[in-house]
């Protein structure tokens, strides 16, 4: 089951020029990932405030995701404040806890529906 992840950020100021190039550089690196599905980096009317929906194979494939681009995401959370990130699907433990250690991260599980 594909993990799908929506991530809010607020860009702190002065930074946003800054922020655009690093997220750029971010969405080529997930790119190259064969297991990374979709990276996707949104505005909105606030030009400080930036979404990124991004979808992987499997909760394994997240978690290499976040390895493979560690500097990265480093410099991301240097330039912007994470504001809320929900992770829909089976996030497996390594996502559960990093969820769990974070007051604004949401883990969404799937529902089993029965017919």
């Amino acid at each position: 089951m594909t993990i799908v992840v929506r991530a809010e950020l607020r860009i702190r100021s002065g930074k946003r020029e800054e922020f655009v190039r690093a997220a750029a550089a971010l969405a080529v690196a997930a790119g190259e990932e064969g297991e990374t599905l979709r990276y996707d980096w949104y505005g909105c009317a606030d030009p400080h405030e930036f979404v990124v929906i991004e979808e992987y194979t499997d909760a394994d494939a997240a978690v290499v995701h976040n390895q493979h681009c560690a500097m990265l995401l480093q410099g991301i959370a240097e330039l912007a404040d994470m504001t809320a990130v929900h992770l829909h699907g089976e996030v497996g433990p390594d996502l559960e806890k990093w969820a769990m250690e974070r007051s604004f991260a949401h883990v969404h599980r799937p529902l089993r529906l029965v017919p």
